[in-house]
């Protein structure tokens, strides 16, 4: 397929893609399901293994394939080794905490593979690898998008990268390691166009997952029949204030200061009295579930951080031998109580959470005092840009790629047709 298209009809080529985006999908409700029962028999790890595996593999194939074609080159060699060394350092990487993620890896460079021979009935130029890559894109983020409406499943940013990079480094092998014969030097207009169009598709896209915030989930699943449960969801992506306090460090809110403020002086007897409802730790997910950063950031924030406290102050004895992890725990505690009884103060004075005299000395007692401290609660939030500076930025994104689809339409005289397709 890369001396000349594939043999197939076009529309075979397409069904290929079209059956493997479907395993994709499919397999999201049972990904929790499957990494759990791996893990019970054969460990995590075996996910590191196995995704390693599959790059040798991909790498031979990829050898043999040049070699039956053409002579092989050590340029060829070098760039397939080198997407290789990329794909394998990245799961290794991977390893250390979630070998699972690496799966994206194999999933994705399959599909960038697929999506190549697909275009290449139509596409004879260098721009059959950006429109790989953005279809892959696009895909990846619908993939997300599915697993966001899945229980116990999250959209991430992250995984939208891991998608999108594997597809980018098979273009990569494929463009300068393989280097198909049947494609010309020079990118065609018309092709031009259609990396417009798709890029112009996966942005709009995109900017619908960034605009995606617990506001417009909870406005829209109020009002559309059916979409209530998106309230106990958690969003996409959600925008929030950067609290710099000299005396505690810093720490992120869904809630202005003044928000902060209002929600503590108004409801501090009420937000305590369900607070002590799930004070059980076997409660707490399901206390999270109830009150969503969607239903109500307010209570969802101060559980959290009452959670952070007290797992990291309970786990502290757990290191005594080890002295920088046992000061850390109890730093992590002393710090988000101070948050508590700062910010969140007349909710943690009518709640039975309120530290006694042993526990602040002893977290007093090892403290970190030199340690700018960062919580980690709400770390997901982004503070850097505004919700509209997003808008806005999305938005000149798309005028300027409408504006250049409008000027590969118009000039030169090409195509001297009427029409631009």
């Amino acid at each position: 397929m890369f001396v000349n298209p594939p043999p197939e009809r076009s529309w075979k080529s397409w069904l290929y893609v079209v059956m493997w985006t479907v395993a994709i999908f499919v397999t999201i409700p049972l990904a929790r399901t499957i990494q759990r029962c791996v893990a019970q028999n054969w460990g995590s790890q075996i996910f590191t293994y196995a995704v390693l595996g599959v790059i040798t593999a991909g790498l031979v194939a990829g050898l043999i394939c040049i070699s039956r074609g053409r002579s092989l080159l050590f340029r060829d060699s070098f760039w397939l080794m080198a997407v290789a060394i990329i794909f394998s350092g990245y799961t290794l990487k991977l390893g250390q905490g979630s070998p699972e993620e690496a799966v994206h890896f194999v999933q994705y460079g399959i599909l960038g593979i697929l999506l190549f021979r697909a275009l290449s009935h139509r596409v004879h130029d260098p721009a059959i690898y950006l429109a790989a890559a953005i279809m892959g894109g696009i895909i990846g983020m619908v993939d997300e998008i599915i697993q966001w409406l899945t229980p116990e499943r999250y959209w991430g940013l992250k995984d939208i990268w891991l998608n999108l990079f594997a597809v980018i480094l098979v273009q990569i092998a494929i463009a300068w390691g393989i280097r198909p014969g049947f494609l010309g030097r020079k990118t065609g207009r018309a092709n031009l166009r259609l990396v417009c169009r798709l890029a112009i598709a996966a942005v709009a896209l995109f900017d619908l997952c960034l605009l995606n915030t617990p506001a417009r989930i909870a406005w829209y699943a109020e009002r559309v029949p059916g979409l209530a449960f998106l309230k106990k969801n958690e969003s996409m992506l959600e925008y929030g204030v950067l609290y710099e306090d000299p005396e505690i460090g810093v720490f992120r809110s869904r809630l202005s200061p003044a928000e902060l403020e209002a929600s503590d002086r108004g409801r501090a007897e009420e937000a305590a009295a369900i607070l002590d409802r799930f004070r059980s730790r076997k409660d707490y997910w399901t206390f999270l579930r109830i009150y969503s950063p969607v239903s109500d950031p307010f209570l969802h924030e101060a559980r959290v951080h009452l959670f952070s406290r007290d797992r990291h102050y309970e786990t502290s004895s757990e290191f005594r031998e080890r002295p920088e992890e046992y000061k850390h725990r109890l730093t992590v505690a002393f710090r988000e109580n101070h948050i508590l009884e700062k910010y969140f103060s007349r909710t943690l004075h009518h709640s039975s959470y309120v530290w006694g005299h042993e526990e602040r000395s002893l977290s007093s007692r090892y403290l970190d005092r030199d340690k700018v401290y960062n919580s980690r609660v709400s770390s997901q939030l982004v503070t850097r840009f505004s919700e509209l500076q997003v808008a806005l930025m999305i938005a000149g994104l798309l005028f300027g790629l409408a504006d250049l689809h409008y000027y590969l339409c118009r000039s030169p005289q090409e195509e001297r047709t009427p029409n631009c397709s």
